[in-house]
């Protein structure tokens, strides 16, 4: 084989006797270089290999930014569904912690209402929880129809939305028309939770009557201690004398038969009672019995029988001072003749007798002067004023002498009896006031499981379900953008590819909302909060406190409702432990708390929501829609004029929401007679659409 080519001649040779061929020979030279056509050749396929994947890669690169504007359209109506997703939130928050605020207000004045040292402050309690429960029951019905109008323009926020982010991607040669469509196209939203009629009558009717049977054991236990304190002044008090220094200083009595007690506190009728029964006991057995003469031994006579029987009626006594029992029977020991008449003193048979002249006589000894005739036996002091026995001329006894007894005593206020009358007149009056205030008592406990009762109600009512939230939406907002068709830009390309046009396009996407693991929505509430508390002054009450501080706490711990009502409850009625907490009281707070504790709240899930792209055949399923047919009619109703489309939207937001600011709510700051609007910017809904 040779190496090289054909000189000149030989190829002008070879030519001439044949016709002119390409082989390869024409590309490559007989010493295996490349001839000047293959080269020209390669550089022509290289620039057109090029230039086409040039204009590939930027018909692709085109071809796929319509779907990044779809995308980008149905994240934009997205982001609508979740402002609107936040309000309801702030919303339904506001309306659960004013109804715990005012439930547990009208809980505390329940509580109030049982304690008798406090119960006139209750009404002004009562009456502030009933006005946050009204003010809560005007203002969720406005968050109900603010909400459901919010809703009814969230179709063309998400419309105008999606329209204004295509056509702020439509710049240059890109022409991109399109929107976006809210699924489900109707509101299916329940805001009946809202409007729950919680509106505390029931609570504030009961809390009245149990401050009534309250006011009426307070009154009762008001003239018991009365009562008591006046016997125990005439039992251990000298003014000018009392039980306790005449039972020193006539009967010797002293150390534990005659103590001492230095406060009614401590004091009890029990204690008057065997102080007397000690001192007529000492006084019947020193009582001689005896006398110089005549009318001297009737009066010893008398002393004695009265001592021993006014003993023996002190011992019989009882004095029962339980919680649930009142029972004290001291006795009136008699000082007239007509008393006398009425006791065993008149009807014993303890009068000796004898016959003078014939006939029986009564006499108060048979050491009596008169006493010379023979025993006829013992009568009693009746059988004188029934003739059947006279009465002696010497001593005189009868009915009349024993009543003199303790007249003077009883009458002046240096005698032991004069004390004892008041010591037993005190007891029934304190018995008397004891039975009111426990018949006044079983009444405020029956009002008192009335009022838990309508407390676990009230409860149970905001325990309901959180409204129940499917917007406009809510299951996802899909996008649909065209492309027009666009002739490849011009350009070295131009001289390959003249005339090469892209095709126009249609992308469809979808969004819904995820919950956000790295946000919170307490710090949402808690900036509510704040700007609602610079709005007003709080309202200060006795024994409640701060009413805004604790509606605060109520509202920003919304998501941890059980922990928030619990504390509350704790703070509420933890003040009243120093302000004397009865058995009612005592009951009826427990009630309450273990309410709470057993109701049960399920926390909210605070977690914000933010759109998320997912397959758009998940949300048109859920809505019952196929994706080719909704594709298909959204293409067909792309508008011609996207900048129109814009402001078509805008215009039916402003006409259901008005022009620049939109009110959801007014709220009501606890407390006071202050509401605070909640409003709302379009530009802030539309974004830059406005």
């Amino acid at each position: 084989m040779k190496a090289g080519s054909r000189c000149g001649a030989e190829e002008a040779r070879r030519t001439d006797e044949r016709p002119l061929a390409f082989g390869i020979g024409s590309f490559v030279r007989d010493d295996g270089g490349y001839t000047t056509m293959a080269v020209a050749v390669s550089l022509l396929v290289s620039l057109a290999l090029v230039f086409s994947i040039a204009s590939l890669t930027w018909t692709n690169a085109k071809s796929g930014d319509v779907q990044a504007v779809a995308d980008a359209a149905a994240m934009s109506g997205a982001n609508v569904v979740s402002a609107y997703a936040t309000i309801a939130q702030v919303l339904d928050a506001c309306v659960l912690s004013m109804g715990l605020l005012g439930t547990t207000v009208l809980g505390a004045g329940l509580v109030l209402s049982a304690i008798p040292v406090v119960q006139a402050q209750a009404p002004q309690v009562i009456d502030a929880g009933r006005q946050i429960l009204d003010a809560r029951r005007g203002f969720a019905r406005s968050a109900a129809k603010g909400l459901s109008r919010l809703e009814g323009a969230i179709p063309a926020l998400v419309a105008a939305n999606a329209a204004s982010c295509v056509s702020a991607n439509a710049t240059g040669r890109d022409r991109y028309l399109g929107t976006a469509l809210a699924l489900p196209r109707e509101s299916h939203s329940d805001f009946s939770t809202l409007d729950d009629e919680l509106d505390g009558k029931e609570l504030e009717r009961t809390a009245e009557e149990l401050r009534e049977a309250t006011r009426r054991k307070e009154e009762a236990d008001r003239r018991a201690d009365e009562a008591k304190e006046r016997a125990w002044r005439a039992d251990c008090v000298d003014d000018p004398l009392c039980l306790r220094s005449r039972a020193e200083s006539l009967a010797g009595l002293s150390g534990a038969q005659n103590p001492d007690y230095a406060s009614p506190e401590e004091w009890r009728f029990e204690y008057a009672r065997v102080r007397a029964q000690n001192y007529y006991l000492r006084r019947w057995q020193t009582e001689p019995g005896a006398g110089s003469n005549a009318e001297e031994l009737q009066r010893s006579c008398a002393r004695r029988e009265f001592y021993r029987f006014a003993w023996g009626e002190i011992l019989e006594a009882s004095c029962v001072e339980e919680d649930d029992e009142v029972s004290l029977t001291l006795p009136d020991l008699p000082h007239t003749t007509q008393m006398v008449m009425g006791t065993t003193l008149y009807t014993d048979r303890v009068w000796p007798c004898t016959v003078e002249g014939g006939t029986r006589v009564l006499h108060c000894s048979l050491s009596c002067p008169g006493a010379t005739g023979p025993s006829a036996g013992r009568s009693p002091l009746a059988d004188v004023d029934a003739g059947i026995a006279r009465r002696c001329g010497a001593c005189g006894m009868d009915a009349r002498a024993m009543g003199n007894v303790a007249d003077a005593s009883t009458n002046i206020n240096n005698g032991f009896e004069h004390y004892w009358r008041i010591v037993v007149e005190a007891s029934r009056q304190y018995e008397q006031a004891r039975k009111d205030a426990l018949e006044a008592e079983r009444q405020m406990r029956k009002k008192a499981e009335e009022g838990g009762s309508a407390f676990d109600r009230a409860m149970e009512l905001l325990a309901a379900p959180r409204p129940k939230l499917s917007p406009p939406g809510s299951y996802g907002v899909v996008a649909v953008v065209g492309r027009e068709a666009q002739e490849l830009p011009g350009g070295p390309t131009s001289a390959v590819l003249a005339g090469t046009t892209l095709p126009g396009g249609v992308a469809i996407s979808a969004a819904t909302l995820a919950p956000d693991e790295d946000t919170d929505g307490h710090t949402v509430l808690s900036s509510v909060f704040d700007g609602i508390k610079r709005e007003g002054q709080p309202l200060l009450l006795t024994l409640v406190g701060d009413m805004t501080r604790l509606w605060g706490k109520l509202l920003v711990r919304y998501g941890s409702t059980y922990e928030s009502v619990s504390t509350a409850m704790e703070d509420v009625l933890g003040r009243l432990d120093g302000v004397g907490l009865g058995r009612v009281s005592t009951w009826l707070r427990d009630r309450l708390s273990s309410i709470v504790d057993d109701i049960g709240f399920e926390p909210a899930d605070m977690r914000l929501r933010k759109p998320v792209l997912v397959n758009s055949q998940q949300v048109l399923d859920k809505a019952g829609l196929s994706k080719l047919r909704t594709a298909r009619e959204f293409f067909q109703k792309l508008p011609t004029d996207q900048e129109g489309q814009v402001r078509a939207c805008v215009e039916l937001v402003r006409r259901e929401l008005g022009d620049v600011e939109f009110t959801v709510a007014e709220i009501p700051i606890p407390g006071t007679s202050l509401t605070v609007p909640l409003k709302l910017r379009l530009d802030s809904l539309l974004g830059a659409v406005s």
